[in-house]
């Protein structure tokens, strides 16, 4: 019932045995020993019957009261683990497997552990012996169960959850701003409402989502504030443009549910709060407004090297290219867009900043022991990468055999009965993600070639950076944007200097990237 060695005295005369329970926060009662302590007491009833070996229950508890066996990112398994690290512990024992992890992955994890630090395993109901490969076989196959289990709990709450929005009722989760959750349904919170109608006629005036967030702070508003069972109050931060965002695209404000799963929209039971005619133009603005950006930041007219990589180093916003035409000639800036209002930076000369970036790339050219440290640190992270897209790309496999099996039963099925639509509709279903994957995995391929072939050139990286502004000379604007887009991932700014974060992966492979600047007609 237990793996051997750990717990049959060979440590000394008492073998410490850690008690784990856990209980999810939406399992019931009826009929199953689920409570923590009901699975306390099954365990020390079981300790008690091994005292002759010398078993000793840990006196440290192991509880996690409310967390799913999806994983092991709880915080009693953390605190589990450290004490089977540091050796405090010889044996586990847990009321049902299925109580410790309900993943295979995660269970292979722990075996792996457990034989490493000769600690063994116990369930006080099921047997469990890890030690012989009939006994291995047997526990693999319970956890196979009871993660089948799992996954087959996530889609009953999935169908829940879309029965409930066909019935037009709040789906679970936080309610949002203007309503309150009472009795599983969405209620109006008048004053609340008050402020989801005020935010839709702000921004109709306004016209801006960002300029809303600072109307809305400097009134003192703030975003809802929500309390837990136990008294806690969480939420109520200051607003912000993506924030009103989601505020504004919020379809439950119009009296309908929308299921996130199938985008399922249904009329709900509950009271609209904000008229269709304002939500419906509100709509027609923020899609307006988002083509215009997406047009506007494809396109970068005025040429701004640093579009979309400049931030403020004062404040942490972003700094926009604006202009400013004066007579002849057209003047160009990076203004620091601060959420709260002027940060103390306000605006830097466009040619001076630019400057700035390429005469910073130069110098890191010149700083052998920082590339080094930079092109070795993408190195490393390539391999790791490569190794996590080839799990990735192994699990893609076997779902990719997975489902032409069941192509191949489906068209069987349909050769012995050709009339049967459910079948038919599958079979399309299929084939479309089987078509879907063989696209990700060449995709992976392609990845983890590229990511495995890489040179990491540190003379190649001093090189082009040394010369970086002498490359940018003579060049179109639209190819100096793509070059240094091609190095940098962000660039941090004070008045007086810059801060580059650079791309490690380009550095490693800086010809091939640099290569890789269209040279075709600009955008």
């Amino acid at each position: 019932m237990t793996t051997e060695s750990p717990i049959a005295g060979e440590r000394g005369p008492t073998a410490w045995v850690a008690i784990y329970t856990r209980k999810s926060g939406d399992e019931n009662m009826n009929g199953a020993v689920t409570s923590i302590d009901s699975q306390k007491a099954a365990c020390r009833g079981y300790i008690r019957i091994q005292k002759e070996r010398g078993w000793q229950e840990y006196p440290e508890a192991f509880d996690d009261p409310a967390e799913s066996g999806k994983s092991l990112d709880r915080p009693a398994v953390k605190c589990l683990l450290k004490a089977v690290r540091e050796g405090r512990v010889q044996a586990v024992i847990a009321y049902k497997l299925d109580r410790l992890t309900r993943s295979s992955r995660d269970f292979h994890q722990l075996v792996e552990l457990f034989e490493k630090h000769n600690v063994g395993l116990v369930s006080a109901t099921e047997s469990i012996d890890t030690k012989s490969p009939q006994g291995r076989l047997m526990t693999y196959i319970m956890v196979q169960f009871a993660q089948y289990d799992r996954e087959l709990d996530q889609e009953r709450s999935k169908d829940f959850h879309l029965a409930r929005a066909r019935k037009g009722l709040w789906c679970g989760g936080l309610p949002p701003l203007g309503y309150d959750c009472k009795d599983k349904q969405l209620a109006v919170n008048e004053e609340e409402a008050g402020l989801v109608r005020r935010i839709f006629e702000l921004y109709l005036r306004l016209v801006s989502a960002e300029r809303v967030a600072g109307e809305l702070n400097c009134s003192g508003l703030r975003r809802k504030l929500y309390r837990t069972q136990a008294g806690r109050l969480f939420g109520g931060q200051a607003f912000d443009d993506d924030s009103v965002i989601r505020i504004l695209r919020r379809k439950a404000y119009v009296g309908r549910i929308v299921n996130s799963r199938t985008g399922l929209e249904s009329p709900g039971q509950h009271r609209a709060i904000v008229a269709p005619e304002v939500f419906g133009q509100a709509q027609r603005l923020l899609d307006e407004q988002a083509r215009h950006e997406r047009e506007e930041y494809g396109v970068n007219r005025n040429g701004f090297l640093l579009k979309g990589l400049a931030k403020c180093g004062l404040c942490g916003g972003p700094l926009a290219g604006c202009c400013r035409p004066k007579r002849s000639k057209v003047y160009r800036y990076y203004l620091c867009q601060a959420a709260a209002g002027p940060c103390g930076f306000r605006s830097i000369i466009a040619e001076r900043l630019e400057e700035m970036v390429v005469r910073k790339l130069e110098e890191s050219g010149r700083d052998r022991p920082f590339l080094e440290g930079l092109v070795l640190a993408a190195a490393k992270r390539a391999k790791e990468t490569a190794v996590s897209l080839e799990e990735e790309k192994r699990g893609l496999e076997v779902g990719l055999a997975r489902a032409g099996r069941d192509l191949g039963n489906l068209r069987q099925l349909l050769e012995i009965n050709p009339g049967i639509e459910a079948a038919v509709q599958e079979i399309r279903k299929l084939e479309l993600l089987e078509s879907e994957a063989h696209a990700s995995e060449r995709s992976l391929r392609g990845r983890i070639s590229r990511l495995r072939a890489m040179p990491c050139d540190v003379d190649a990286a001093q090189e082009a950076l040394h010369g970086f502004g002498s490359l940018l000379e003579g060049l179109p604007v639209w190819r100096r944007i793509e070059a240094v887009r091609a190095l940098v991932r962000r660039v941090r700014v004070w008045k007086d200097r810059v801060e580059l974060d650079l791309d490690e992966f380009a550095l490693a492979d800086i010809k091939r990237r640099l290569a890789q600047v269209p040279d075709s007609a600009a955008p």
